[in-house]
């Protein structure tokens, strides 16, 4: 039986088929489609982390000086 990527229909090879037994991830994804779908979730992960810590970002208003 010969199993095919859920993203670009390619066959799968017998790595592929033990990286996915071994870390499942809902759909059979070849090496290139599984590393892009991590880059992805990373690409996410680290805009979510940052809008999140933006209030470390805020502009403090100058101090006056009383003459």
């Amino acid at each position: 039986m010969n199993l095919l990527c859920s993203e670009c229909s390619t066959q799968l090879s017998k790595q592929d088929l033990r990286l996915n037994k071994s870390y499942p991830v809902g759909k059979l994804y070849c090496d290139w489609c599984q590393t892009r779908q991590e880059r992805k979730l990373i690409k996410k992960l680290s805009k979510d982390t940052s809008s999140a810590l933006d209030f470390y970002n805020y502009k403090q208003q100058p101090e006056r000086k009383n003459k």
